[in-house]
């Protein structure tokens, strides 16, 4: 008998650092860990939470020096996007609010924080392309930080070729706002306070915007706080999860999601 397939997803972190090291003691056996991001921003304040450099300093520990590296996926989530944007040189002019991406609970004390632990150190706009991405398939499921809408998906294309093609192309250029599709990592729906019809890959929002759909497939996203894992049209080829809840994580084994309590006190 062949052994399942396991892939563990942890939803949006915002700093909870604790948490994220509690699943990895309880999961020790495992294909693939998919973290659906956002490790920053907050909505505590230490020690409830870590604090920035703290998160920023376990986050590059995980990339570059944990034993199961190999098996972890980033996936970028767009409280991150607003400090990836502003990593960059050290004069103060470069760390603003863009219009394109920038994010509620974004300083500059804490870009700061973020720049001395990846830019000052060496890891640039090469870094995150090499170790983050915007969406990831596996075990017939699309997850992202935020989910995929049919508007996403020009005439003529279908998910994978987005999924494959045309969001790592926009991602690997994401500085520039005048690449086709780039509102697939920047652009906001107006039920967050952008121009969008629906939001991007970073911004779809669950309530709002969110339509499970035939052409995309099975999702599973973060983005929109829910108080525990919500699932729409569930075993069907459309069943889609959101898991933005601080107490619960996710695990797939050979195609079918379910969800777990984190073991330790929020």
């Amino acid at each position: 008998m062949s052994k399942s397939k396991i892939t563990i997803v942890v939803g949006d972190v915002h700093q909870r650092v604790d948490a994220v090291k509690s699943i990895l003691k309880a999961e020790t056996d495992y294909d693939e860990i998919v973290f659906l991001g956002d490790w920053f921003d907050s909505f505590y304040d230490p020690p409830k939470v870590a604090g920035m450099e703290e998160t920023a300093e376990y986050l590059r520990s995980l990339v570059m020096d944990h034993p199961n590296k190999s098996k972890f996926v980033f996936l970028v989530g767009n409280h991150d996007m607003s400090y990836i944007f502003n990593n960059r040189a050290s004069s103060m002019t470069s760390i603003h609010k863009t219009i394109d991406f920038y994010c509620s609970g974004f300083s500059v004390s804490k870009a700061k924080k973020f720049r001395r632990v990846f830019y000052d150190e060496g890891l640039k706009d090469d870094f995150f392309y090499k170790n983050f991405k915007i969406a990831h398939q596996t075990q017939n499921f699309t997850l992202s930080h935020a989910g995929l809408h049919e508007r996403h998906i020009p005439v003529g294309k279908n998910i994978d070729i987005v999924v494959n093609e045309i969001i790592p192309h926009v991602w690997k250029n994401f500085r520039d706002f005048t690449v086709p599709h780039h509102w697939l990592l920047s652009g906001a729906g107006q039920s967050r306070g952008g121009e969008c019809y629906v939001g991007g890959a970073l911004w779809l929002d669950w309530r709002m915007e969110f339509e499970a759909s035939e052409h995309i497939g099975r999702q599973i996203v973060g983005h929109t706080t829910v108080k525990e894992p919500e699932c729409i049209h569930m075993n069907t080829n459309k069943e889609s999860w959101n898991i933005d809840c601080e107490i619960y994580y996710g695990i797939i084994i050979d195609g079918r999601m379910t969800t777990k309590p984190i073991q330790i006190k929020i």
